[in-house]
């Protein structure tokens, strides 16, 4: 049990109860003998944040294959080097990753990666959420179908071991996959009723290789194959057209919106406020850091709301309540958590930040602050579930994950 003393919160000096997991009280002033008590003056309290989409394990490839269109980054960069991944570098590499993330104020993030044992692995030890899938991608060969279809089954018949995990399914894109794994994996999730994760319509040429396969559209041939509902995450969506916005708002499948990534391949840009007027469950993620290079959802939110302002030619477009939102609750809503918000009922999953830390100086907005100045030095502060994982930015055990992650990458030099 925690009790914050004095945190601002809206813009008044308030107590807080943490009891469990949850957010039990908020009053002027609360006393309570049990309860640990962090004086917060001169800090205020935020929602923490919710990474939607990335490839945790892809730290061992920042910096890797710059500059290069995205096929060939991958063809000749990416897999080639994953190849050669085994299941304990995976589990050092998530545990880095998950550093960088709650420097970065997240806790909780979707992944889609290969050894997702080892990433779940890595988040129980460092104590925050993860939607963590199975990744299917069996590039149309029948046999690895019908094998990863087992492993799918297998993965989410193991019960999680902490409420923490959210165990889901990936299906990698429209163009490594086959409609028969869709089907099935799709089938599965739903019968588990979890997620079905999918990377779709992040580059102009994915757009012209369906058309001319399929006489379609990817969010339309997704749409005719049934895999779209509430539960569907889809990564990226930049080239969407009006009937495929209408499809996406009809079955409320969730956007993951990854404004980095789609600069820095330049594979288009979001009209993030038509998604919003039209209806559409926008979430921010970042992707991997090879294609963005960072894990921070603070640079995130900024390049959201510049880039939906640009796209848009209207300053009113990219507003700064509805970037934090997308970045915070409609993340934990996506994957049915009551978080995202601070408010008594709410999971205790918050970020306390440094009120006279420069760049949050003057107060005269938070949300605009944290979207257009912070860095990871506002934050002092991480609790997941009610439980501290920064305290005083200090996170346990740096050195010994830094130091494992250095001998992963001397295997790769």
């Amino acid at each position: 049990m925690f009790l914050l003393k004095k945190v601002h919160l809206n813009g008044k000096e308030q107590d807080i109860l943490i009891n469990g997991n949850q957010i039990s009280c908020i009053e002027d002033n609360i006393e309570n003998d049990e309860a640990e008590i962090i004086s917060c003056q001169g800090k205020a309290i935020l929602p923490s944040f919710c990474n939607t989409h990335t490839h945790a394990s892809m730290m061992f490839l920042r910096g890797i294959g710059e500059d290069k269109e995205l096929f060939s980054w991958l063809n000749e960069d990416i897999w080639p080097r994953e190849a050669k991944l085994t299941s304990e570098m995976i589990y050092h590499l998530s545990r880095f990753a998950i550093l960088e993330m709650i420097k970065t104020g997240t806790t909780l993030f979707a992944d889609m990666y290969f050894y997702p044992q080892e990433t779940i692995r890595a988040i129980l030890d460092m104590g925050i959420r993860g939607a963590v899938s199975f990744l299917g991608m069996d590039f149309f060969d029948a046999a690895k179908t019908d094998a990863q279809y087992k492993e799918m089954e297998t993965f989410l018949g193991q019960k999680a071991s902490s409420d923490r995990i959210i165990k889901g399914l990936s299906c990698h894109s429209i163009y490594t996959t086959s409609k028969t794994l869709f089907l099935k994996a799709h089938e599965l999730a739903n019968q588990y009723n979890t997620f079905l994760h999918i990377h779709s319509s992040e580059t102009k040429q994915e757009i012209n290789d369906c058309l001319k396969a399929h006489n379609c559209r990817p969010v339309d041939l997704l749409n005719q194959w049934g895999v779209l509902d509430d539960k569907t995450v889809l990564a990226h969506c930049l080239h969407l057209d009006e009937d495929e916005i209408g499809m996406l708002a009809e079955t409320k499948a969730v956007i993951s919106h990854c404004p980095s990534s789609a600069f820095k391949l330049n594979s288009g840009q979001m009209d993030l406020e038509k998604y919003l007027d039209a209806g559409i469950r926008v979430t921010l993620g970042t992707d991997g850091v090879s294609s963005n290079n960072s894990l921070s959802m603070l640079w995130e939110m900024k390049l959201a709301a510049l880039s939906a302002k640009n796209k848009a030619n209207n300053i009113l477009a990219g507003k700064v309540n509805d970037i934090f939102h997308i970045a915070t609750k409609n993340g934990f809503d996506a994957f049915g958590l009551n978080a995202g918000e601070i408010a008594v009922g709410k999971l205790a999953d918050f970020i306390l930040v440094d009120l006279r830390n420069v760049f949050l100086m003057p107060n005269h907005n938070l949300f605009s602050n944290m979207i257009y100045a912070a860095d990871s030095s506002c934050i002092t502060d991480v609790f997941c579930n009610g439980v501290p994982v920064m305290r005083n930015k200090i996170v346990p055990n740096e050195i010994e994950i830094i130091d494992n992650f250095n001998q992963i990458i001397q295997f790769f030099n």
